[in-house]
């Protein structure tokens, strides 16, 4: 409790410092150095961009779309930032869901042309694609909680089941402006999962990642049993179906007998109809959907065991190595030998 009471009070000192900066008071040298003359496990330097590795930055169309590659690190499925008092966002899309959550002060939120005044104790989810932009209070203390698609679709299924989640929560990308507004209030449990969220983003503690994707599946737990204030651009067609092909993705990737004849057997459709809901759901094919669900197996496996690649593929239910090499390059840009020495490097520095 005492470190989640110690990120709260980093957060408001934080906001603190960028409105003295706002106002002219604190120089941008002068704000980097108060930033790193605080302790080394809750120095928040890339949250302003100091630190970031090349790619953070806006580029590309306008509305831009930003990929999660430039902002989740690899082996992580989750960031977690602060966002800054002093910005307007402009509007922006992104391939990862967002939850933004407002715990002190107010935010304004626009999706799609559509405004939404958020106060204290509301937390906004977006989808991928839906274009936003976001601007806050001065005295606002707001996080952006950036998850990866594919473990939203792929593991939030398979723990709260396909009757667990409110109707196109795990709805593929194509699913434009989909978004939904939840209420927190008071509620402490809650406040006090996004504050170990912030602490851990933050840690370089080998079991981070455990402790944040636990922290939000529990998060969810409670905002789902709750409901949602507002939902926004929710898929009626085939959502409910398309939840159960989705959970049977996420939980039978890594069984070899997975497959398109194998999924329609078990769920009761015919090929040709799974083939229509994904389709008509804006998705990629099922055959990419498994091979993306592999890959993301697999690079779990690399990251955290020293099986060999040829067990890798084994175990995520490729026939063999090879096959595993060129699917894994083809997703990722690198080989599993390269993507295991990657996490290496970073979990040494």
């Amino acid at each position: 409790m005492k470190k989640l009471r110690e990120t709260e009070a980093l957060l408001r000192e934080l906001t603190a410092l960028e409105q003295e900066t706002a106002a002219g008071r604190l120089t941008g040298q002068s704000f980097r150095a108060r930033l790193e003359a605080m302790p080394p496990e809750s120095r928040p330097l890339r949250w302003y961009g100091f630190d970031a590795p090349p790619g953070d930055e806006w580029a590309g169309p306008s509305p831009p779309e930003f990929d999660e590659r430039s902002f989740i690190v690899s082996g992580d499925d989750v960031c977690v930032r602060k966002h800054d008092s002093r910005d307007s966002t402009p509007p922006h899309s992104h391939t990862f869901y967002e939850l933004i959550a407002v715990l002190e002060g107010t935010a304004r939120q626009s999706v799609g042309g559509e405004d939404y005044s958020l106060r204290s104790g509301q937390l906004f989810l977006l989808s991928p694609k839906a274009v936003h932009a976001i601007s806050c209070s001065p005295d606002g203390v707001v996080l952006n909680i950036l998850i990866r698609a594919s473990f939203f679709r792929a593991s939030f299924p398979a723990v709260f089941g396909v009757e667990g989640a409110q109707q196109g929560l795990f709805s593929p990308p194509g699913a434009q402006g989909r978004c939904l507004l939840f209420q927190m209030d008071e509620d402490g449990e809650a406040r006090e999962l996004l504050l170990l969220l912030t602490r851990e983003s933050l840690s370089a503690r080998p079991n981070r990642r455990a402790a944040m994707n636990g922290a939000l599946a529990l998060l969810f737990s409670i905002l789902l049993d709750r409901g949602p204030v507002i939902e926004e651009g929710a898929p009626q067609k085939y959502g409910a179906q398309l939840r159960e092909l989705l959970s049977y993705i996420s939980l039978s990737a890594c069984d070899p007998e997975a497959s398109l004849e194998d999924a329609a057997r078990r769920l009761h459709f015919s090929t040709r109809h799974i083939s229509r809901i994904l389709r008509e759901s804006g998705q990629r094919s099922f055959a990419h959907l498994l091979r993306q669900a592999r890959v993301t197996a697999a690079c779990r496996l690399l990251e955290e065991t020293g099986l060999s690649v040829e067990e890798v593929a084994r175990a995520v239910g490729f026939s063999e190595g090879g096959y595993l090499i060129r699917v894994f390059r083809r997703e990722t840009g690198l080989t599993p030998a390269a993507y295991r020495a990657k996490c290496a490097q970073k979990h040494n520095i």
